[in-house]
């Protein structure tokens, strides 16, 4: 049987499977007692962005991790809890033997948000290698973009003057890093979940992924909130980090002006074709 086959977001899925649960939260599962293969995606639960404080935005949380595989069903499954504002990490989504693990926290003084089961700065596939993290500025240059690919990284901080680096471009997008005065870095784009965008002068924006939009600043410092699977992410508000869309968008970071609050990440998900 093939595996890590990852189908568009529709009704069809690998072998002529066709989507019969989306499941949002943890819980009892029922699968027809002559179901006993299932195709299943698991995303973990956006990290959450980082508190600002007073001249300094928050990093933006990365965004959820994927497994995509075959199976056999279990009776129950676990759902991954967004990262909450503080920059933690999301939870591990679990089904059949299967994890999808949640993106990681927001460091508050280096990159942005660190992935799933790998160092801090990166997300990834749940088995594979994390991507590289974006370098950190302490000039007014900006920091570098976290490294792109299937495993995307977070984007390094700016402790000066200059504008904070863009969260790695993957199958789940890096969190954007950090500024003083210029904006925030941008959330990286996921093809399944964008990572949060970071705070700063001004706040950058939250990754989209390919069904869904990150959220804008709000016209704030705080970063929006990634883009999730399932649901696009919120915008910055009052200095405030806006929330990961539902399906592991990464949480924004907190604005460099009070009351400097993350946005917490998106729960994750599972979705079963049989």
């Amino acid at each position: 049987m093939a595996t890590n086959q990852f189908p568009p977001q529709s009704q069809l899925g690998p072998n002529g499977m066709v989507l019969q649960q989306t499941i949002t939260s943890s819980g009892a599962v029922t699968i027809p007692a002559n179901v006993n293969i299932v195709y299943a995606i698991l995303i973990g639960g956006g990290g959450g962005g980082w508190v600002g404080s007073s001249g300094q935005g928050g990093n933006g949380g990365g965004a959820g991790g994927v497994t995509a595989d075959f199976c056999t069903p279990s009776s129950s499954c676990t759902i991954g809890a967004g990262g909450t504002s503080s920059g933690n990490t999301g939870g591990d989504t679990i089904f059949g033997g299967l994890v999808g693990p949640g993106g990681g926290n927001a460091n508050p003084v280096s990159v942005g948000g660190g992935g799933p089961g790998a160092t801090n700065g990166s997300t990834s596939f749940y088995g594979s290698t994390g991507g590289l993290q974006g370098g950190n500025s302490s000039s007014a240059a900006t920091g570098s973009a976290g490294g792109a690919g299937v495993n995307a990284g977070g984007g390094g901080a700016n402790s000066a003057n200059g504008a904070g680096g863009a969260g790695g471009i993957g199958i789940s997008g890096g969190g954007g890093g950090f500024s003083k005065t210029s904006t925030g870095g941008a959330g990286g784009k996921g093809a399944v979940c964008g990572g949060g965008g970071a705070g700063g002068g001004t706040g950058g924006a939250g990754g989209a992924s390919n069904t869904f939009s990150g959220g804008t600043n709000g016209g704030t410092t705080g970063g929006g909130g990634g883009a999730g699977y399932l649901a696009a992410g919120t915008n910055g508000a009052a200095n405030l980090g806006g929330t990961g869309g539902l399906g592991g968008g990464g949480g924004g970071g907190g604005g460099k002006t009070s009351p400097y609050t993350g946005g917490t990440g998106g729960a994750g998900v599972i979705l079963i074709y049989y």
